[in-house]
């Protein structure tokens, strides 16, 4: 049973459609237009290229801004069929843009003519800034995967911040059977950490077995036994809790018990959140269940983790060899091409590798000789193959040569199973590391020609409606068009892998010896801190930027709002901001450099390095022994504190340790000029007696800071 989902797209600008060509076969890259950019400075210019297809009998160009919704309802070009490139000159360097190329085409499919549009995406534009501040990640991590895969957790992230993301890290009790109940406190995490960070909040990479939400009433494979709740992982990503409910479904034919979703059962009702959008993108890399694999580890499900972190580390640090280049294995050309399920990886391999740089292949036979950046294979599916492809078993005694795979057919999508072959790319040796189920519905990826990482694809692809469209065909009953995408805006759309991986994330050389130096010098009411580092050898047009953090995998915040082209820093606090930042500060230097690739022409960053430095006020332009008085000192169990301000107004008398953490506010008050007394019992804010120790008493009075030791016996 097929249906068709979500859009009826009527083109009131098409009265006619005439063909003069002699009609072929119909193929899914029919359904693609692969295309490539080339970008001029004198004057701004941006030319799209793309192959001429025998099928095609006129083009049609549409363009948006990158934060645009929509592209615009009226072509900024049409073009007749011999056309294969258009320059557009209304651009300006430093933005980027979307273009959406339109390829209306007449074939045969099944012995019967057909006429349809495939379309193209591309992301492009002339010496566009870097993509370098993406957000928090939130990392939820299986519990007894802690001590087991410490060093690797550590190492991933310390690979997170150079790339520039804030990391938020928690720990989850280990789910291996649904539970609707730890599915609710996991999403409460989310929303706690949300709640904190809003719209900073980018990502979710969930790590081990953490528990799987299911939802919805849904079979997009089209099979009516797989009818009921799929997981639901894109649950995670809507911090609003009240869209989702349990009331309602009641649907009990599934052959697969997870699959049956009973009111009250902890599976919520939804199989799509409406016009509600997801705001946080979500990636699992959860390696439960895949028995294929075990052989004869000890601890396999943590050896396969491990393995999983060791070649993300690997890539992130271009230890990778391969080309930058894609497969495409369709074992459904003949079936149901109206769908064209592999023009999801025409489109995005070809926009991304460059139209030339795609392939028809077999799937193992050639990433076990070749090593492609892409891959994508389709075919009538079960739990644990795809017809054509091969099974988790070739996973796991094969090598795949390919970082970036989409993989569609049957049953599969549906990933909550014992060795299910989705997730089998990422248990896998020496490089695979995200897998989606790219045709029901389809993916769009172009947005990582510039640096956005695939989570940002994954969300996307999720919350698209009609702004990307896979086809446009005509039928019978649908004479003005209709797009063919079962699927689209449903709770099943699901990335395998680490969300914040990003194309050529080494590709850029890093800075190197990052020195801070505090303090470089101060006035009563600047202070100043001094970051230096080496510069690398490149040729290419390049600068430096700088981020600061008080929190070593906190977000790191961007200092120059101007290229660097030196290298050296200087970072200017306020007395506030100094008395904020007690304790360490850390400095993020990234190098970022203009590459030209298929898409065009932008700035890539570097992986960053961090130096950092003890920043204390304490330390700071402060008077000793002057304005204070402490007795008796040393202390034991009660100090009485006289204290002189200058002038009236705001005083206030902390108690810090001798990293700068402040212990106690004593005092915070508008005072008179004059001298005072307070009495301090040696206990924190929370009441813990102090341990015997040097401690420092603080007054700010005014622009001015006096400071006295104490000693506690």
């Amino acid at each position: 049973m097929k249906k068709i989902f979500a859009l009826i797209f009527v083109l009131l600008f098409v009265a006619k459609i005439a063909f003069s060509q002699e009609l072929r076969n119909v193929d899914s890259r029919d359904f693609a237009v692969l295309l490539s950019a080339e970008v001029s400075i004198n004057p701004p210019s941006i030319k799209l290229i793309w192959e001429k297809n025998e099928l095609a009998s006129q083009y049609r160009i549409h363009k948006k801004r990158i934060a645009d919704y929509a592209f615009g309802n009226e072509p900024i070009a049409i073009l007749d069929s011999l056309t294969t490139e258009y320059t557009d000159p209304n651009v300006l360097p430093g933005v980027a843009y979307e273009y959406e190329v339109w390829a209306l085409q007449r074939g045969t499919a099944q012995s019967n003519p057909m006429s349809f549009w495939g379309f193209g995406y591309l992301l492009t534009g002339i010496d566009v800034p870097e993509y370098d501040q993406p957000g928090y990640v939130l990392l939820l991590i299986d519990e007894t995967m802690k001590d087991a895969l410490s060093s690797e957790i550590l190492r991933l992230k310390n690979d997170l911040r150079a790339e520039g993301w804030g990391i938020l890290e928690r720990y989850v009790p280990r789910t291996e059977q649904f539970d609707g109940q730890a599915v609710k406190s996991a999403k409460q995490i989310v929303i706690d950490e949300y709640n904190k960070y809003r719209n900073d909040l980018k990502s979710i990479y969930i790590l081990g077995r953490v528990a799987v939400p299911y939802s919805g009433d849904i079979y997009p494979d089209a099979h009516p036994d797989h009818r009921g709740a799929w997981p639901a992982d894109i649950y995670y990503g809507y911090p609003n809790e009240l869209l989702w409910t349990d009331v309602s479904v009641n649907m009990t034919v599934a052959s697969r018990e997870a699959n049956k979703n009973i009111p009250g059962d902890g599976k919520f009702d939804q199989s799509s959140i409406g016009t509600s959008l997801a705001s946080i993108a979500v990636g699992r890399v959860d390696l439960y269940g895949m028995k294929a694999f075990h052989g004869e580890l000890q601890n396999p499900e943590a050896v396969l983790l491990k393995r999983y972190l060791d070649k993300n580390h690997n890539y992130r640090n271009g230890q990778f060899d391969y080309e930058i280049a894609g497969i495409i294995d369709d074992n459904f050309a003949a079936h149901n091409i109206v769908e064209a399920f592999a023009s999801s990886g025409w489109r995005n391999i070809g926009s991304l590798a460059g139209r030339k740089n795609v392939k028809k292949a077999d799937f193992f036979t050639t990433l076990g000789t070749e090593s492609k950046l892409f891959a994508y294979g389709c075919g009538g599916g079960s739990y644990t193959s795809a017809g054509g492809i091969g099974n988790t078993n070739d996973f796991a005694t094969k090598d795949v040569n390919a970082v970036f795979t989409m993989l569609f057919g049957s049953y599969f999508g549906d990933w909550d199973i014992d060795n299910n072959f989705l997730r089998a790319p990422l248990a896998t040796n020496p490089m695979a590391l995200t897998c989606s189920w790219a045709g029901r519905p389809h993916w769009y990826y172009h947005h990582m020609a510039f640096g956005y990482p695939i989570g940002y694809s994954a969300l996307l692809s999720h919350n698209n409606t009609n702004t990307y469209k896979p086809n446009i065909v005509y039928t019978a009953q649908y004479p003005n068009g209709v797009i063919f995408s079962i699927g689209m805006r449903n709770i099943h759309t699901a990335l395998m892998g680490d969300p914040t991986l990003k194309l050529s994330p080494y590709s850029v050389p890093s800075p190197d010896l990052v020195k801070v130096s505090v303090p470089l010098g101060e006035s009563d009411d600047i202070h100043t801190v001094k970051i230096e580092w080496s510069a690398p050898e490149i040729a290419t047009e390049h600068h430096f930027n700088i981020y600061r953090s008080t929190d070593e995998f906190g977000k790191y915040e961007k200092l120059n709002s101007n290229p660097l082209k030196g290298t050296e820093f200087i970072d200017t606090l306020s007395n506030e901001d100094f008395y904020r930042f007690d304790g360490d500060i850390y400095y993020l230097v990234r190098t970022a450099m203009l590459e030209t690739n298929n898409s065009g022409r932008y700035y890539n960053v570097s992986r960053g390095r961090v130096g950092s430095a003890f920043v204390t006020s304490v330390n700071s332009k402060t008077t000793f022994n002057s304005g204070i008085k402490i007795n008796p000192n040393p202390a034991t169990d009660l100090a009485t504190i006289q204290f002189t301000n200058g002038i009236s107004g705001p005083t206030e008398i902390e108690v810090v340790d001798l990293s700068g953490n402040q212990l106690i506010i004593l005092l915070h008050s508008d005072l008179y000029a004059g001298t005072h007394t307070v009495n301090w019992d040696l206990k924190t804010a929370t009441g813990l007696s102090i341990n015997p120790g040097v401690y420092f008493v603080r007054m700010k009075n005014g622009n001015k800071i006096y400071v006295e030791k104490l000693i506690k016996m």
